[in-house]
């Protein structure tokens, strides 16, 4: 279940594959317009079994939905008809969506560049996700899961969902990463530093802001339109 935003004209347009957070209360609609009116196409879905959407949610659900997502954008029928430049797609996430796009960036070579808004990692940053500490909140809007079954999900692929094993994959293509003042910060400069290490450009910008850069929504959406614009464009 999703939505597909198309920008003006019937040029190829660079797409957005748009990945929301856990649960994902923060959509960054907002975002997707920006992108829009930019000239950018913009998919965004809810993964299996979250809001409404078929299926079980689990964090390898999630992984394999991005996929989904690039298959549709870059089948040729769909390509045509809603004037995708294949050689320019980028994901886009928030926090748990931001693993997903480095995840995406690391199992598929037809994506360019990602954008890290706040990164959550399963792997690294599980006690946000789960356990005792978790909010049953965050998962009102999921479907067939429970914290135990996270805790196993990360638990089952820490080797492969590990900065240094995913950045290995990424370089040389380029990512932005942006960290605010919610606790992640430190995870956000270890996955820069995996990057970097293994050969990616990597720009990180730090925002005094909170999780979901309430007071920065502007200056967020222009940082990552100039960057999209002189790396992709």
């Amino acid at each position: 279940m999703g939505v597909f935003l198309l920008a003006a004209g019937t040029e190829p347009h660079p797409t957005v594959l748009l990945l929301h957070g856990f649960p994902g209360y923060e959509q960054n609609m907002d975002l997707a317009q920006a992108l829009r009116r930019d000239g950018w196409n913009v998919l965004a879905i809810h993964y299996r079994g979250a809001w409404g959407s078929e299926g079980t949610f689990s964090f390898s659900h999630c992984m394999e939905d991005v996929g989904v997502m690039l298959g549709y954008v870059t089948d040729a029928v769909n390509a045509k008809k809603f004037h995708v430049d294949t050689h320019r797609i980028v994901a886009v996430g928030h926090s748990m969506g931001g693993f997903l796009a480095v995840a995406a960036l690391a199992q598929h070579a037809e994506i360019a560049a990602g954008v890290v808004i706040t990164e959550g990692s399963p792997e690294r940053d599980g006690p946000g996700y789960f356990g005792a500490g978790s909010d049953p909140a965050d998962y009102a809007p999921l479907a067939g899961t429970s914290p135990a079954a996270l805790e196993a999900d990360a638990k089952a692929n820490a080797a492969a969902w590990s900065f240094a094993a995913l950045a290995a994959k990424i370089a040389p293509r380029p990512v932005l990463d942006f960290s605010a003042n919610e606790g992640l910060r430190p995870s956000n400069e270890a996955l820069v530093a995996a990057l970097t290490q293994a050969g990616s450009p990597v720009k990180h910008i730090h925002m005094d802001t909170d999780h979901g850069f309430s007071d920065h929504r502007i200056a967020l959406e222009s940082a990552i339109l100039e960057w999209l614009d002189k790396t992709i464009r």
